[in-house]
């Protein structure tokens, strides 16, 4: 059950840094709290444009910000069920229940595209978003944590970095109205996410890592098996931290980024990136460096794992704790951090276990390959590292990967695509003997869809080749099983 903050009645009421809310006279029907022969009535003043309503104006904390919010949804009188299909049936940002329950509980601060869309959602109106958006941006600036000084060269170096602190807010009122729909939100909440992943109070571990900021980066080594197949490097974040993405380096190659994570994650996450074969093959280590590109707060890490595919089974090969109490582990792998903006530890919910059953896919990306009379776009919307291979015009055309077999048989290719002129089809060679067509159906540019082909591979490592046939698709990933 995800509970309401305790600080929810902790609410300003008076007006804010924006200038004092609308004082014209209240709405002539009966007040939330009861009829009005009960008693006075809150005299919190209504917001402008919106007699009765939520005045974010008066919003300095992030307590404040959840009673608010919190408010306005027990205002809108419908569920969290609703307010995703509203979101759906708009369009623009989606509004998991999950992340929601989330908000309006205080665990998590929500991103400012999340927060208009279940305002929109609850129905507020249009000229009230930008004082919400304000609202939004005070908290955000009063949580930011403090730079550190300086860049750190080792991560033992550093001194203290100061975690996201709110700023005091001045003794206020507690209202009756907002403790009221504290206990209603909390109602709904409970009553309508029973099923929701990351349920606080679940299963919650303790880790310590580190973070960075924009300039930052992050390097180490990893150990590998030159004799081994496909390497996967996974790295252990606190979701709760969204838009979180930054670029790999392998040995000094570019290896693809750490993609954010869908909305709606919180807790610990475990991410995957498989590296490209052509940066691992025959190495016994690989040297690691992560930097900064984009994030809500900063980029996380609190631990890597690289698994390696062998003889049809995963295995790890190395693994390094990151975090202040790990600098053993760190000095081993020569960790080093720039721009670090925190360490210390957090306690999250665990993450979903892994099904088992699930044979795992390797993920080859298709400009990580050989591109012959073709070309590499970036900024392909939607594609699984932005970057495809497009231009697979002309006969000459193709895209050979190297691919991993852990043993010799038949294997499913999940090959995915768009194709924006019409149906198009590529050749296929496995090993330059293996041929057929493969058929991609018309979707649109930027559309990316999957089809699947059955490949004979021998075990050990294999050339792939997908080769113009006729018109035209443009390559994103292949995925091996």
């Amino acid at each position: 059950m995800v509970r309401i903050l305790s600080g929810v009645g902790g609410v300003r009421s008076g007006p804010g840094s924006e200038g004092p809310a609308n004082t014209g006279p209240a709405s002539a029907g009966p007040a939330s709290a009861g009829p009005a022969s009960a008693g006075p009535t809150n005299t919190r003043p209504p917001a402008a444009g919106q007699e009765g309503g939520p005045a974010p104006e008066t919003v300095h904390s992030h307590a404040e910000l959840v009673a608010l919010l919190a408010e306005q949804f027990a205002r809108a009188d419908v569920s969290l069920r609703e307010l995703q299909a509203r979101a759906d049936r708009a369009g623009g940002t989606r509004l998991p229940r999950a992340t929601c329950a989330d908000m309006l509980a205080g665990r998590r601060f929500p991103r400012k595209a999340v927060m208009v869309a279940f305002l929109r959602a609850c129905q507020v109106p249009e000229e009230r978003l930008p004082a919400w958006e304000r609202a939004w941006e005070r908290v955000r600036l009063a949580r930011m944590p403090a730079t550190a000084a300086g860049e750190a060269g080792t991560a033992g170096d550093a001194g203290p970095v100061a975690g996201p602190v709110a700023g005091p807010a001045p003794k206020r009122r507690r209202t009756p109205l907002l403790l009221l729909v504290a206990a209603l939100v909390a109602v709904a909440i409970a009553s309508t996410i029973t099923a929701v992943a990351w349920t606080s109070g679940r299963n919650t571990r303790t880790d310590d890592g580190r973070a960075f900021g924009p300039g930052g980066s992050s390097s180490f080594t990893m150990r590998i098996d030159p004799a081994g197949g496909p390497v996967r490097l996974i790295r252990r974040l606190d979701a709760q931290v969204s838009r979180q993405r930054a670029a790999i380096t392998v040995n000094g190659v570019s290896a693809g980024h750490w993609e954010p994570l869908p909305d709606g994650a919180a807790g610990w996450a475990d991410q995957h990136l498989d590296l490209p074969p052509s940066l691992t093959a025959g190495r016994g280590s690989l040297t690691v460096a992560t930097a900064f590109v984009s994030s809500e707060w900063d980029f996380n890490e609190f631990g890597y794992t690289v698994g390696q595919q062998s003889d049809g089974a995963w295995t790890t090969t190395d693994t390094l704790d990151v975090g202040p109490a790990h600098t053993g582990a760190e000095a081993a792998h020569g960790y080093r951090i720039t721009g670090e903006t925190f360490r210390g530890t957090r306690t999250l919910d665990a993450p979903p276990e892994a099904d088992g059953r699930a044979a795992p896919r390797v993920r080859y990306e298709a400009e990580a390959g050989r591109v012959n009379h073709a070309r590499v776009r970036p900024g392909a919307v939607g594609a699984s590292q932005g970057t495809v291979v497009a231009g697979l015009d002309h006969p000459d055309s193709f895209v050979d990967l190297r691919v991993y077999a852990p043993r010799t048989g038949r294997f499913t290719a999940h090959v995915t695509y768009a194709a924006g002129y019409g149906d198009a089809q590529h050749a296929v060679t496995v090993n330059g003997s293996t041929r057929f067509t493969l058929d991609y159906l018309h979707h649109g540019w930027d559309v990316w869809r999957q089809v699947t082909a059955s490949l004979p591979l021998t075990r050990g490592w294999n050339t792939l080749r997908l080769q113009y046939h006729n018109r035209w698709a443009e390559l994103d990933h292949v995925e091996i099983a």
